[in-house]
This record gives structure tokens, C-alpha cells and sequence, in this order.
């Protein structure tokens, strides 16, 4: 982070700058009011680079958690036939999310590219409010790498901590929830520098902002919503409009609360009840401290800002505003499934910025004062540029024929996946003995991750082994996601769990196969510890009222009784 800055730095006054080693130019870049319209200009450019680099190759390239992209059609695939989130499908994650993608499929059809559809729609809604927050508070530069920085968190194809190559689609919700909760605390914890004719604007951006995480993830809502009370304390740009800002915090929390939304509280709170909040403290700061560098930043973040405010530089929001994006930031990152990376800790770097940048009083500064400011943006920057790297790299693997293996048909049609060779599934079949299913002899097969490739692998298999069935109702499959109707194009069965893991509550039998003419077990699992459960669950039920149907290499099919197949 910044270095202490000199007492003895002075800004503008003197009549010469080129002397100084800083250009009027790089001045006005750095320190003073920055253009609306070259921040839209810049930031858009970006913008648009980056969605180039998505859409522009043929396929879909997916290298890591290719059944959490899968997850996402499936529960889009819900939404276009119209079912009810939290009612016809549970899952704990709001429905904002799956319409995004739904979106997508009214531009490229049932396609996984509907997926980045979605991530630009959003890169396009928060590039408007970050230009409109930034442009109020920032200079021109720094205003420009704040909003780039939020969009790229939003159109990165790998989950937040993942290696820049981990091209996966998966828990995007995550990345739009960290660059709104970005947005969110540069509203409420800088003040804006051109006057208090936007502020009603602020209010209306935040109240949008705070709604969107609420019906991306609720935990994000939360913590976005307690920066609220705690800047109308110590922040007061909000407090001298403390009356509208109540006001949007009470319509917000109302709606939270409201009726029409307890289904989706009461889907969150079964997933609570079942295991899926981690409370182990040490388990936590084991992962917090997975990259012992990153906390190293972060707390040197929170030393300078603690330093400036004792030192007068700055105000107690200053330090206040470093501990709330740390400590929510950790609480956050502790609840999902990434090992490090606080996306809206960047805002600490933007906050010692502009103190710096206004204090001694002036409006130009000598190259001795620019050195902390650049040092600082040096964070930002660096994230853009690996992130364009990233970008640049996706397309290039997309592009590789020899690199990927690309599906050619079913609605998964135009993903692409790490090539591997031919064979692999049966040599792993050969390997452990097969399945048992049910009452014969059950072979124990160890934990193998399987990867990209073998899932599309057995998707497409089980396709195949659905083909030509008379569907009366739907399909069931004993694993973490169901995506065979949206693969195949067919309704989706009403009372199923989006996502189902060991962590969370089986779905009560009558619910999950009220609407199930067949059921697929998988051989092998993305999880097995999941498909475990359910077959523990759900094998009484289904000895009953299924029978054995066919049998593939990776699958067993169930029917109900009768003669319903071909």
C-alpha cells in the first residue's frame, strides 16, 4: 500500500510543473475533475473488448466445474417454461441469476453461450452506475480503473480465487455480487466532489444495488445492507441525507421480508438448517490464510488507513471503512467455494487515494506526491491486465482446435471442453468393477474428480440413452446438478432441488419424483458422496415404484411401472 507521505509536499502552487517532472496532463489525469463522458468512452472500450473476447470464438470453452455451468442452464431452462422460483424448483441461490441467463437464450437460443449473455448484461448495468459514482468522486484515471476493475470481476470466465486459467462459468452470481458490493461502499464510504445534485441518484443506485445482491445471494444483501447504518455513523455525506437513506434501507429490508419473497427465505434457511453455513473458526482462518500474502496486503491496507487518520490526513471513515470491507469481505469469502480473494477490498486503495490526493489543499501536485497515488492504482491496474491476459488467453484455447474437444450436438451444442482421448471412461470403468445398483453387490468405487471432459462424456451418453422415450412427465438424476432437460429440450420436471450436495437437505421423496417418469443413476459422480446420500434416501421409493430399465456404460435408467419407453 501507500508509503507515509511527506509533510512537506506541496500541490499546485508553483507556477512551472514540467520542472517538477509531472505534466499538466498527467495532473489533470490524477488529481482533478474527471469527464463523464471520456469515463464512459474508456471504461465502455474496455467493456466492449472484453465481451469481444467471450463472443467472438465459435464455442464456449469450459476447463474446470463444467456441472456448475450446466447448473446454471438447468436453472434457466426452469424459468423460460415459466416455472416458479423457490416453488416448481428450490435452490438457495435468488432467481436473478438464472434469469440473466434466460435473457441469454432470447439472443442464441437454448445455448451455453447464454451464459455470457447474461454476464454482459450485467458488466453493462454496473459500467452505468460506476461510471456515474466514480465520475462524482475520482479523478479521471483512478475513476476509469475502478470501473474497468468492476466490470472485468464481472466477465472473467473463473470464479473469484480460481487461477486466471480456470476458465469454469461457475458461481457467477459471486462475481456480480462483488463488483455491486464495489460500487456499493465507494457510494457510502466516499463523499462525492461536484455537489449534493446527485445524491438522490446515489440513494436510488445503492437501493438497486442492495436489490440485485438480494436476488443474486443473500449473504452479499446483508453485508451490503449493514454498510448502511454504519456509514449514516460515521460518513457524512450520507448523513446529511440520513432521512432518504432510512427510508431506502426500510423499503429494501420490507421487501426482503415481504410474503412473496418467503419462499426463497424459507429454501435459504433449509440449506442453513442442513449445514451449509461453515462456522468452524479455525477451518475459516486456515482459508483465509491459504495465500498468507493477500491478508499481508490487506492488512497493510488497514495499517495505512489507521496511520493517515491518526495523523490527521484523513477522516475516521477512512479506517472504519478498511475494517468493514475487510472483516465482511473474509466473513463472505468463508461461505463460498473459494479459497482467497476479496474483490471489494480494492475500494481501500481508491479511499487512500483521494486522501492523499486532497490533502495538503491544492490542485496539482509535484512528482514527489504522485508516486504514493500511482503506487496506489498500481493494484487496480494490476488486476486489469492480468485479467485481460486471461481474456486474451480464453479466446485463443476457445479457437484451438487441437485444445478442445467441441460438442456438436444436443442443446449443449458449441461447448467446448479439454481435449482428452478416446476411451477414457471405459478404461475407468474397467478399472473399478462397475456399479451396483441397488440390491446387487456393491463394488466401492474411490473418490475420483472427474474431469470436464468425462462429464460431457456421460451427458451426452446419457442423451443418447433417453432418446426415443415417451416422456409423460420428466427426468430425475441421482447427482449434484440435473441438466438432461435443458439437454434435451424437454419440460423440466416441477419439485426438484437446482443443486444437491451431502451438505444440504434431501428433498421429501413425494416432491422430488411427483413429476418423474425416469430416473438416471450415474456409475460415476461429480460427487459421490452426494449420490450416496440419495440412494440411501430414495432406494425404498424407488424399489417400489421404478423398475430397471436399461443400462449403459456410465448409467443406470429407472422407469415407472409400465410400458412407458419407445
Amino acid at each position: 500500500m501507500a508509503p507515509p507521505v511527506r509533510s512537506d509536499v506541496q500541490w499546485a502552487d508553483a507556477p512551472s510543473f514540467s520542472q517538477k517532472g509531472v505534466s499538466k496532463l498527467a495532473t489533470r489525469l490524477m488529481v482533478g475533475e474527471a469527464s463523464l463522458v471520456a469515463l464512459v468512452v474508456l471504461a465502455g472500450l474496455a467493456l466492449l473488448a472484453a465481451a469481444w473476447a467471450l463472443l467472438s470464438p465459435a464455442h464456449v470453452f469450459s476447463r474446470s466445474m463444467t456441472w456448475d455451468l450446466l447448473f446454471n442452464l438447468a436453472g434457466a431452462w426452469q424459468l423460460h417454461y415459466g416455472r416458479v422460483p423457490h416453488v416448481d424448483f428450490h435452490d438457495a441461490v435468488g432467481w436473478l441469476n438464472l434469469w440473466l441467463t434466460d435473457a441469454g437464450f432470447y439472443f442464441y437460443g437454448p445455448s451455453p453461450r447464454a451464459i455470457i449473455v447474461g454476464s454482459i448484461i450485467v458488466a453493462a448495468a454496473l459500467l452505468a452506475a460506476g461510471c456515474f459514482v466514480a465520475w462524482r468522486r475520482l479523478p479521471l484515471l483512478a475513476a476509469t480503473l475502478f470501473v474497468v476493475y468492476c466490470c472485468l470481476i464481472v466477465l472473467m470466465p473463473a470464479n473469484v480465487g480460481d487461477p486466471q486459467n480456470a476458465y469454469s462459468f461457475a458461481m457467477t452470481y459471486n462475481r456480480y455480487c462483488w463488483s455491486a458490493l464495489s460500487i456499493l461502499a465507494l457510494i457510502l464510504f466516499l463523499p462525492p466532489r461536484n455537489g449534493r445534485r446527485g445524491d438522490i441518484a446515489d440513494v436510488g443506485i445503492a437501493g438497486a444495488l442492495l436489490l440485485a445482491m438480494y436476488y443474486l445471494k443473500l449473504s452479499y444483501f446483508l453485508v451490503g445492507l449493514a454498510a448502511v447504518p454504519l456509514a449514516l455513523l460515521v460518513c457524512p455525506h450520507v448523513r446529511v441525507r440520513w432521512r432518504i437513506w432510512i427510508v431506502m434501507a426500510v423499503l429494501i429490508t420490507a421487501n426482503a421480508i415481504a410474503p412473496y419473497n418467503h419462499a426463497y427465505l424459507l429454501d435459504v434457511f433449509a440449506v442453513a438448517k442442513a449445514g451449509g453455513v461453515r462456522h468452524n473458526v479455525t477451518v475459516l482462518l486456515m482459508r483465509f490464510f491459504t495465500n498468507p500474502a493477500e491478508p499481508a496486503i490487506y492488512l497493510a491496507g488497514m495499517v495505512a488507513a489507521t496511520w493517515l487518520w491518526r495523523c490527521g490526513v484523513a477522516p475516521l471513515r477512512l479506517p472504519v471503512a478498511a475494517a468493514y470491507l475487510i472483516g465482511s469481505g473474509a466473513a463472505l469469502t468463508s461461505q463460498n467455494a473459494q479459497l482467497n480473494g476479496i474483490p471489494s477490498a480494492m475500494v481501500i486503495a481508491f479511499l487512500i487515494y483521494d486522501a492523499l490526493r486532497q490533502h495538503p489543499r491544492g490542485g496539482r501536485l509535484d512528482g514527489v506526491a504522485a508516486a504514493p497515488l500511482l503506487v496506489l492504482l498500481a493494484f487496480p491496474l494490476a488486476f486489469i491486465a492480468a485479467s485481460a491476459l486471461s481474456l486474451a488467453a480464453y479466446r485463443i484455447n476457445a479457437e484451438s482446435d487441437k485444445m478442445v474437444r467441441v460438442i456438436d450436438r444436443t442443446n449443449l451444442k458449441g461447448l467446448a471442453v479439454p481435449a482428452e482421448p478416446d476411451g477414457v471412461l471405459a478404461g475407468f470403468a474397467a478399472g473399478n468393477g462397475g456399479y451396483a445398483l441397488f440390491n446387487r453387490t456393491r463394488a466401492v468405487i474411490p473418490q475420483f474428480d472427474m474431469s470436464p471432459f468425462e462429464y460431457v462424456q456421460t451427458i451426452l451418453e446419457a442423451a443418447d440413452l433417453m432418446a426415443g422415450k415417451r416422456y409423460l412427465r420428466g427426468v430425475a438424476l441421482l447427482d449434484q446438478v440435473n441438466p438432461m432437460p435443458f439437454v434435451l429440450g424437454m419440460p423440466p420436471s416441477r419439485g426438484a432441488n437446482l443443486w444437491l450436495a451431502d451438505t444440504k437437505d434431501v428433498p421429501p421423496v413425494e416432491r422430488f419424483f411427483a413429476d418423474v417418469d425416469y430416473v438416471l443413476i450415474p456409475k460415476f459422480s461429480t460427487h459421490n458422496a452426494t449420490k450416496e446420500v440419495l440412494r440411501a434416501a430414495y432406494e425404498p421409493y424407488l424399489k417400489e415404484h421404478f423398475r430397471h430399465s436399461e443400462e449403459s456404460q456410465s448409467w443406470f435408467l429407472l422407469s415407472r411401472d409400465g410400458p412407458l419407453d419407445k
